[in-house]
């Protein structure tokens, strides 16, 4: 075990005692060049699992070979409805829209090569939402790996997917795909969403596919092919980028997308409680930050795990060093933590489950007094039982990360509350509000934030299920939303309600500032997609009542000038 003196653990908490708990902000208005959108992920919304010659990926096998996993076959249909969707953004003047692709769309299996080739029906899919984006004068985000990994690269690699260190070469062809077919659309670039949250929930404890569990390396030889496939194709993006002309936009911009949750000491003048605190900070955020800034992991982890912990060579780390343009961060919950040793712990050491949870040795199973805990669902327990409102803890961890490199802009890519199948959810409202006042005091204090961004824009598929609710908007899903033979919507499903949320947030964005009184935000009608619909029915109407009035007028001015041409002759 790592040895850490008080006197050191003093010094990581100094900043944070200096800072206290003050949230005041006389200026209650961002800056005018602050980026507001929302944020949306290919599996979660796209729907049409089997059309455009998509393939399958480790999610479509996972919801098929676990009873209790929900399938997306259609999720919010967003292969169909994103002209609709982002006519909604531009409305609620929302400045960026944040999705991802998925690999299995753009890309088949061939058996020959024993590798992934181009599908143009799936690359033209994502070049005419693209275009939609763009002529809705919205910044898109593109983030290349949100979980779902091709089936194939699962089952033909052995070790299968990204325990294999083959999947580099794989993620750089396509890579090298997505530069050359959007580099010119597209000026903010991810390579991975939180690849912490697939390497333990995939590779670790098994509830996320692949669905891995029980081995004391997987998580981490996961991590270190993430990194080296980000290495590479951020290297191949700058090379793009600086060596040949009209491919990547000299303005474009790349990086990783990370995702932490803050840690409070469960006392916080206990120096073990402190010490368990730093060392969740470096296992989530600095496992994958310290590389990408340093090239190497943090020291912390080369304690904890040992030999276990993958090294870098000298070139890969060279190449690592410096793969970021921007810092990408995802933030949700805090909770309370103590070392799994303590007297205080509720959760014994030996009973973590092997590899990265019981190396982080710590409880972490309680939250701060005065969070909010996720809503309710239908059988009366919480729908993310991880997850607790707090806002103080998004700019605790803004903080963290930003101390890492000062410099550094810092793009807030996922933020937002659990909640339910409720439209009218206040608590949503509360979180909206608390955390981004938490993201304005930070820059008031002089981070570099450069925009932020909501999840979700519509509720979607959370990783085995529909009962979480994360939307600015609510979307009603039939009863058979989760089957595995799929469904055609009827008219009416899936249809996009807006929350008070939405009506917040569009408030925000189009003023820049917080509104006085948060029942004054933007009136939802006008984000309804009944009401566009019923305008546009009225407008026809008018439109064929004109029509008729003009073809009424003429028949009868006609018929007087047959009449009069009569009695003239």
């Amino acid at each position: 075990m790592v040895k850490v003196t008080p006197f050191q653990i003093y010094l990581i908490f100094l900043p944070h005692l200096i800072r206290g708990d003050s949230t005041e902000n006389t200026n209650e208005c961002f800056p005018e060049n602050f980026l507001i959108g929302s944020a949306t992920a290919a599996y979660q919304v796209e729907g049409g699992w089997n059309l455009t010659r998509r393939t399958e990926s480790i999610w479509d096998d996972f919801c098929r070979t676990h009873e209790d996993v929900s399938c997306a076959n259609v999720a919010d249909d967003m292969l169909h409805r994103y002209p609709q969707d982002l006519e909604l953004m531009k409305r609620m003047g929302l400045e960026t829209y944040r999705f991802s692709v998925s690999w299995s769309r753009v890309m088949t299996w061939d058996e020959d090569s024993k590798k992934m080739v181009r599908n143009q029906e799936g690359i033209d899919f994502y070049q005419k939402m693209i275009a939609e984006i763009h002529r809705e004068k919205l910044i898109p985000i593109l983030t290349m790996y949100h979980w779902d990994l091709p089936l194939k690269l699962q089952t033909e690699l052995s070790p299968p997917g990204w325990l294999n260190l083959e999947i580099v070469e794989h993620f750089e062809d396509y890579s090298n795909l997505l530069f050359k077919e959007f580099g010119q659309s597209i000026n903010y670039w991810a390579t991975f969403n939180e690849p912490w949250t697939f390497a333990t929930n995939g590779y670790g404890i098994g509830v996320h596919a692949p669905g891995f569990s029980g081995s004391m390396t997987n998580e981490y030889t996961v991590a270190h092919n993430v990194l080296l496939s980000h290495a590479k194709a951020v290297s191949l993006f700058r090379e793009l980028q600086q060596n040949t002309k009209d491919i990547v936009g000299e303005e474009a911009r790349i990086s990783m997308v990370l995702n932490c949750d803050y840690g409070f000491p469960l006392n916080p003048t206990n120096m073990d409680d402190l010490a368990a605190v730093e060392r969740k900070m470096q296992f989530i955020l600095g496992w994958f930050l310290e590389p990408i800034v340093s090239g190497d992991y943090p020291p912390l982890m080369k304690e904890y795990v040992g030999d276990r912990l993958p090294t870098f060579s000298t070139e890969q780390s060279q190449q690592l060093k410096g793969s970021y343009d921007l810092f990408m961060l995802n933030h949700y919950s805090s909770q309370l933590v103590t070392d799994c040793d303590s007297n205080s712990s509720l959760v014994p050491c030996d009973e973590l489950p092997l590899g990265w949870y019981r190396d982080l040795a710590v409880d972490q199973s309680r939250f701060p007094q005065g969070a909010r805990l996720s809503s309710i669902n239908e059988e009366g327990q919480r729908n993310c039982g991880w997850f607790s409102g707090y806002p103080k803890g998004y700019y605790e961890v803004i903080q963290w990360m930003h101390q890492t490199d000062p410099d550094t802009e810092i793009l807030l890519t996922e933020n937002g509350w659990c909640g339910n199948s409720t439209v009218d959810n206040e608590d949503q409202v509360w979180y909206y509000d608390g955390y981004l006042k938490q993201v304005l005091k930070a820059i008031g204090e002089g981070v570099p934030i450069i925009g932020y961004t909501a999840w979700s824009f519509l509720d979607n598929y959370e990783w085995g299920s529909f009962e979480p609710r994360f939307g600015l908007f609510y979307i009603n899903y039939p009863n058979q939303a989760g089957s595995v033979e799929g469904y055609i919507p009827l008219k009416g499903d899936l249809e996009r309600t807006p929350r008070p949320a939405a009506g917040l947030i569009s408030s925000i964005a189009k003023s820049k500032c917080f509104p006085q009184d948060l029942d004054a935000s933007e009136d939802l009608s006008a984000f309804s997609v009944s009401s566009k619909r019923e305008t546009q029915r009225t407008i026809t109407l008018v439109i064929i009542l004109a029509l008729l009035l003009l073809y009424a007028a003429f028949y009868i001015r006609r018929r007087c000038y047959e009449r009069t041409y009569v009695v003239i002759a």
